[in-house]
């Protein structure tokens, strides 16, 4: 199809794609006004890194939210929860329920912070630190097959410009 020069250039896409399929034809590529939309591309890349851990951690009993705030008390044994939450920009009763299961799990255990009684510190346990090399692997099979179509230089770039955006 030859574009006009006062056609916009989502008209003319629109145009062709109707000449290509059916209205039945369900495998016909939808035009959307956010296809150029840097969040909502964000946004189909978590939902599409989701289904991938879901996939790679199945039968690890552990969601994403629960990785992260594991990863961090493995990376920081005697991490404080509200240091968690305030990392991972959550609500501190969110990182609690997360902790709660963590510990009833067997993996993390509590206890009392000597220089402020009220507060504890987080440690992985024996049984955790040998569950976390398990998810560390299925973590790098996610990694590995959300970021396979990017060459190295890619992936160190599109890490560089995500924590530009998120100030870290």
């Amino acid at each position: 199809m030859v574009q006009s020069a006062d056609m916009p250039k989502s008209l003319s896409r629109r145009a062709a794609a109707s000449q290509l399929s059916s209205p039945n034809d369900e495998r016909a590529e939808l035009l959307s006004p956010l296809a150029e939309s840097p969040s909502f591309l964000m946004r189909l890349a978590q939902l599409r890194a989701f289904d991938e851990f879901y996939r790679q951690f199945a039968g690890l009993g552990v969601t994403p939210a629960g990785f992260s705030v594991f990863a961090l008390i493995i990376a920081n044994p005697g991490v404080r929860p509200g240091a968690i939450a305030e990392e991972l920009q959550v609500k501190p009763s969110n990182v609690a329920a997360l902790v709660n299961a963590l510990v009833a799990a067997g993996y993390v255990q509590r206890s009392t912070d000597t220089a402020e009684l009220r507060a504890s510190l987080l440690y992985p346990t024996a049984a955790g630190r040998k569950a976390w090399q398990e998810m560390e692997q299925a973590h790098e099979r996610v990694e590995a097959r959300l970021l396979e179509p990017l060459t190295p230089a890619e992936r160190k770039q599109l890490v560089t410009l995500l924590r530009k955006l998120l100030h870290r």
